[in-house]
């Protein structure tokens, strides 16, 4: 029998990407367009990863990220392009949201995966999105194949809090946290906690092909992917230990 019971996915950088382009350049085109200033891909990056570094500094780092740290979050990052005032940073958030959703499609091979794996095991979803999710869910027609949907615009707890993992895990009240395996492209958010819950892991790692144009990580301490058609194999290695 089976030790593996659950698979749990994140959604964005994962199973969903961005039509031929990246969060960072992304971001540079329509930033420049609502600055009115050249905004490069670089910058982005350097914005998000100081973001990034303050909320991965915080004191109750896999604990709630309230509303506050999300204000605190997106500050962080605007600062760096000189944009201040809240009415100002929701203004251009809504304004990205609206047009990054437009861009996003199936990474290549994520149905066959979701069927695969759906005759042995069940599937999952914990990510950190709006409610939105459903209807690209329902409009990409995937949202069948998840028993359990467990959302940061939902619930009100963002990755890399555990709690969220653990509304999650909740959904499979007879599976323990050891029986099951998580699949994210974010080391810190998704493949740190995860492992912190006991879950096995398996890091999505496209390097700076991927939505958010990061480094390969080569050197994390968990097992890693650079394509979907590779997750069942590193699964049915799972399956082999002890």
């Amino acid at each position: 029998m089976s030790q593996i019971k659950v698979i749990f996915f994140n959604i964005g950088g994962t199973l969903l990407q961005l039509r031929g382009t990246t969060i960072p350049q992304l971001y540079s085109k329509h930033l420049s367009t609502l600055l009115g200033r050249t905004v490069s891909p670089s910058q982005v990056y350097s914005a998000f990863r100081k973001a990034e570094n303050w909320a991965l500094s915080r004191k109750n780092f896999y604990y709630l990220f309230s509303d506050l740290d999300q204000r605190k979050y997106q500050n962080a990052f605007y600062n760096e392009f000189g944009v201040k005032g809240r009415s100002k940073i929701n203004k251009i958030e809504i304004a990205l949201a609206k047009l990054i959703e437009l861009e996003f499609q199936l990474e290549k091979g994520v149905k066959p995966l979701l069927r695969e794996l759906s005759k042995d095991y069940s599937i999952g979803l914990i990510s950190n999105w709006d409610l939105n999710l459903y209807e690209i869910l329902d409009s990409f027609e995937i949202k069948e194949y998840f028993e359990s949907i467990t959302i940061s615009g939902e619930f009100g707890i963002s990755k890399p809090s555990l709690e969220i993992f653990k509304s999650g895990l909740a959904d499979f009240p007879t599976v323990k946290a050891k029986n099951t395996v998580y699949i994210g492209d974010d080391y810190d958010l998704d493949i740190v906690p995860a492992q912190k819950m006991r879950m096995l892991t398996i890091l999505y790692d496209k390097g700076p092909s991927g939505l958010h144009g990061w480094p390969k990580r080569p050197e994390v301490k968990s097992p890693r992917v650079e394509s979907l058609q590779e997750i069942p194999s590193v699964i049915k290695g799972f399956e082999k230990l002890k």
